[in-house]
Formats: structure tokens, C-alpha cells, sequence
């Protein structure tokens, strides 16, 4: 009787694993761009970060003396990362926050940096085509 009952539980939970109740709510598809975004950033990981990259993209932020650093387009970021040493991922710390949704306009915070600096990153993104893409990053150094 017991094996019966758990046979038509697990055949009925089957009935249920369509598309439309195991997809990702907004929320956690927007925290995943962001840590997509980040995670191949600091490994230098170019394509893999492109994947949720707008074409547009605009990345700049505040510098320690506060002056605005010049615009980062996904083409800049390609010759940044051919540049610079890689973080690998278990040295990261990232910490995405506060994401709010509005249709297909969403915006995350980002908490992240190398070991002994670190910034807050404020990612706005657009979804095309059922993707997140990020569209505009600005930063600035924490203190």
C-alpha cells in the first residue's frame, strides 16, 4: 500500500515538471546574468561573459578621485580582460542584492572585488528574447 502511494505521488509530481513550473522566476534568472557577468569578468572569460551582455552595454564608474572612468563597451572589455590577471572563482566574493523587476526592465546590486578592494556595482538589464541581458553597469569603490 505504502510503495502504491509513493508510485502515484512521483508519477503526479510528473505531471507537473513542464516548462511553465520549472522555469526560473525573474528574480534568480536576473541574479544569475549578473553572477554570469561577474564571475567570467574577474576569469577573463570574454565569450562567456558576452552571453548576457547587451550590445550596448555602458560600464563606468566613479574613481577614487572622483572623476568618471571612461566608458566600457563590450569591445573595451575584450581588450581589458586579454590585460588582466584572473581571479578564479574560489577566490571570489559576490554578492547580488536588492533586485527589482518591472516587466522586462530589471536592476540588481553587486557587491564585489579582488581580496583587498572592493565595490558595489548597480547593473540595470533588459530582457530580449526571454534573456537578461545587462545593459548598463556603474560602480563605485567602497570604502
Amino acid at each position: 500500500m505504502m510503495f502504491r502511494t509513493l508510485v502515484l505521488t512521483l508519477t503526479t509530481l510528473n505531471l507537473f515538471q513542464t516548462p511553465a513550473f520549472t522555469q526560473q522566476p525573474d528574480s534568480v534568472q536576473v541574479e544569475q546574468a549578473v553572477l554570469t557577468y561577474i564571475e567570467n569578468f574577474f576569469e577573463n572569460k570574454f565569450e562567456e561573459m558576452n552571453e548576457v551582455l547587451h550590445p550596448q552595454l555602458s560600464k563606468r564608474g566613479v574613481n577614487p578621485d572622483r572623476s568618471i572612468n571612461e566608458n566600457l563597451t563590450p569591445s573595451k572589455l575584450k581588450e581589458l580582460l586579454k590585460n588582466k590577471q584572473a581571479l578564479p572563482l574560489t577566490a571570489q566574493k559576490n554578492k547580488v542584492f536588492n533586485i527589482k523587476i518591472f516587466r522586462d526592465v530589471a536592476t540588481a546590486s553587486l557587491v564585489t572585488g579582488y581580496p583587498r578592494t572592493r565595490w558595489v556595482e548597480f547593473c540595470h538589464l533588459v530582457r530580449e528574447q526571454g534573456k537578461w541581458k545587462i545593459i548598463n553597469i556603474f560602480w563605485e569603490f567602497m570604502k
